[in-house]
């Protein structure tokens, strides 16, 4: 009696998406098949009523046990037949069905304990009393078994897993389509042997290929086990891929598929998010998080108080636990992408989106390059609208103008009109005064927006104001209540002047807002107040020089028109350095970036970069004594202003005596302030060690003039 013809199902016995009936039932045929191939023509059916069903849920190699087909003596077999059973027992082990003559090294219930890593490792062996040639053949390719083990309890595991995650799931998925070729490949097998068409060296040359295809699935299964997130996955399996040195075209091909397949699902959320500025992550796998909850941006525009750039900047959050490692060079452009889509959305702009497949394909730079389209379009548009809708380079020229104070005759033309009001208690002034001050200041201006220009006064000095901004940088991401310093948790009470607590405010609406934003503008703000002090103090030593008065008159001398001088060229100095030496040229720079900008970063980085360098290389708020060694400076050289204005009653000699003591507390602290740049010219970071080195070089210029005494 011929045995059947069951080739072409085969491949049906290794499908993991069997129900538990059709298993068994597939299992009985497959028993039923090795019954048939085992019994020489004429013979009768033998009994195979000891071999129950077993009740089992895992495909795995255990899972068809117990088929074992009569003992028979191979020692007695001829070679021939010998060679058909190893034939038949190999096709049967290949595919996770164990046989009589080829077995593990361990015990078969084993097995169904083990994870897909450990039984990749399992070793079988074949009866030793098989033909040495068939078994030299037979052992080349044995370890095929525990390898397809490995794979198909990888899959089952991972589909009967309902929180495995779409990335895992996928894998498996992959993987699944990946055995196709080689469960064709048994059932080939399997038909040919049935038909006499084939011979053990034919079978181990058509398997031979496999040995390394399933190895390396075998290992990506293996390396995929465990709690791993979607990122962690796929960042394991795209180490793994470029670890593989293999010259094998078709074991490439095969991986760089399942790469392929594997990442696909995390692209397309990559692709909706850039080219849509869609979020649609059901299972919180990518790394842009919306801290609104919500999938996708209402349609409905956000109020102008509420959409500015603190908004932008804590609406969506970058986690990069949930960021692989692939993507990693291009996480910037990403997360940029679909937020900058969403605020030209919010500014009611129209635009053309793109629409180009993304996906990840190991060894190739296709995705980067759509990456960087995908951000370039909404990164253009959006400085695009801000440059020549809402003109951002005027705005940022007025920043250096005012704040720098670089508009000609502004600050003398604002010192002058607030004279009276600068001198008096900060507490004795009122904000709507100063306001229709600076107003009458600005009237001539041809400045458009020179009304976006207010005053403010503060309550804090400005080494208050520029040692909370440092701490705040220092501490950032830690806990509140260590960004919060024992002075400003209590407040010194200050004696301010007009001129000590006198700032501009610049009030930039949205979208403008989304690149002058407060922090920015807070920073040229505590630059403009050191400006305006160092000028207020130089501009009464000016006067002081050119008409002195009458109560003075004649008993000026050498000495304190020496003084007067060296009084005037510091504060000129320290002036010149701050807008010379450190902001002036980091300006220039920015303004030819905005007009060769390609993209709002390049020109808010280099904005944050521009404003941050004139304020560290400046003002050196890592030392924190500076800025007000500076203002004590300035308030001893307003001292000597007053007394020579008005010089008490007494002689010649005790008035020389009143400017000797100016002239030693003014050499004093300017010895103070030498000795801490001088000490930060040597170990300061590289950027401050060449600013500090430009101011002594000024300070010790202007020093000479002591000598001259």
């Amino acid at each position: 009696m011929d045995p059947p013809n069951v080739g072409n199902d085969f491949a049906d016995k290794v499908r993991f998406h069997l129900s538990k009936d059709e298993l068994e039932r597939q299992m009985r045929k497959i028993h039923e098949r090795g019954n048939a191939l085992s019994r020489p023509s004429g013979s009768g059916n033998s009994s195979s009523s000891s071999n129950s069903v077993p009740q089992l849920e895992s495909w795995i190699f255990e899972s068809v046990g117990g088929y074992y087909l009569p003992n028979e003596d191979l020692s007695k077999m001829p070679l021939p037949r010998q060679e058909q059973l190893l034939m038949r027992d190999l096709i049967y082990a290949f595919s996770g069905v164990p046989t009589s003559h080829v077995k593990p090294d361990i015990q078969l219930d084993q097995i169904s304990e083990m994870s897909s890593v450990d039984i990749a490792k399992v070793r079988f062996r074949l009866d030793d009393v098989f033909n040495a040639a068939f078994k030299a053949l037979a052992n080349e390719v044995l370890p095929l078994i525990g390898y397809y083990i490995s794979v198909q309890s990888f899959i089952e595991e991972t589909n009967m897993s309902p929180n495995c995650g779409r990335t895992r799931l996928a894998l498996a998925t992959a993987l699944g389509d990946q055995m196709q070729d080689y469960y064709d490949l048994q059932a080939k097998l399997e038909t040919n042997l049935q038909e006499k068409k084939l011979n053990l060296k034919e079978l181990v040359r058509q398997v031979r290929p496999w040995l390394s295809i399933l190895k390396v699935l075998s290992s990506m299964a293996s390396s995929s086990r465990g709690k791993l997130t979607s990122a962690q996955l796929l960042t394991l399996l795209d180490q793994f891929y470029r670890d593989q040195k293999t010259s094998e075209p078709d074991l490439k091909e095969r991986v760089t598929k399942i790469m392929s397949a594997v990442t696909h699902v995390y692209m397309k959320i990559v692709q909706l998010w850039m080219q849509k500025g869609v979020l649609y992550d059901t299972q919180r796998e990518f790394f842009v998080e919306d801290t609104e909850r919500s999938n996708a941006m209402s349609s409905t525009l956000l109020a102008p108080e509420k959409c500015c750039h603190t908004y932008w900047a804590q609406r969506y959050r970058l986690l990069p636990d949930r960021l692989p490692a692939f993507l990693l060079p291009q996480a910037d452009e990403v997360f940029l992408a679909g937020k900058y889509l969403n605020i030209l959305r919010q500014c009611n702009v129209t635009m053309k989106l793109l629409q180009l497949p993304l996906a990840y394909n190991p060894g190739e730079a296709g995705h980067e390059v759509i990456i960087k389209n995908s951000y370039d379009l909404p990164a253009r548009k959006l400085f695009d609208v801000l440059a020549k809708e809402h003109n951002l380079a005027l705005h940022i020229r007025n920043l250096r103008c005012y704040f720098l104070l670089q508009e000609e005759g502004f600050v003398e033309t604002l010192l002058e009109k607030c004279q009276e009001q600068l001198q008096c208690n900060v507490d004795r002034l009122v904000p709507e005064k100063l306001q229709t001050l600076l107003t009458e200041t600005l009237q001539k201006s041809n400045d458009f927006f020179k009304d976006m220009l207010r005053c403010q006064l503060k309550d804090c000095d400005v080494g208050t104001q520029l040692g909370r901004r440092h701490r705040l940088g220092k501490s950032m991401g830690e806990s509140r209540e260590k960004e919060s310093s024992s002075e400003e948790e209590t407040p010194e009470v200050l004696n301010l002047h007009g001129y000590e607590s006198l700032a501009l405010r610049y009030e930039a609406k949205w979208p403008l807002s989304f690149v002058l934003y407060p922090e920015i503008l807070e920073q040229m703000q505590i630059l403009q107040r050191v400006l305006l002090f160092l000028h207020y103090v130089k501009r009464h030593l000016t006067v002081l020089w050119q008409t002195p008065s009458e109560g003075m008159g004649l008993k000026l001398t050498k000495r304190s028109g020496n003084l007067r001088q060296r009084m005037l060229m510091c504060m000129l100095n320290l002036e010149h350095h701050i807008i010379l030496d450190i902001a002036e040229p980091r300006w220039q720079s920015l303004t030819l970036t905005v007009d060769k900008a390609r993209n709002i970063d390049e020109v808010l980085n280099t904005l944050e970069i521009t404003v941050d360098e004139c304020l560290r290389f400046g003002l050196l708020p890592s030392a924190n004594s500076f800025v007000k060694s500076l203002f004590t400076l300035g308030h001893v050289c307003l001292n000597f202003c007053g007394f020579v204005e008005s010089p008490p009653d007494g002689t010649s000699q005790e008035l020389e005596q009143g400017i000797f003591e100016y002239e030693e507390e003014f050499d004093n602290f300017m010895a103070g302030i030498l000795d801490l740049v001088s000490e930060l010219a040597k170990s300061g970071a590289s950027g401050e060690r060449e600013s500090c080195k430009q101011l002594v070089k000024r300070l010790e210029e202007f020093s000479k003039y002591s000598e001259t005494d």
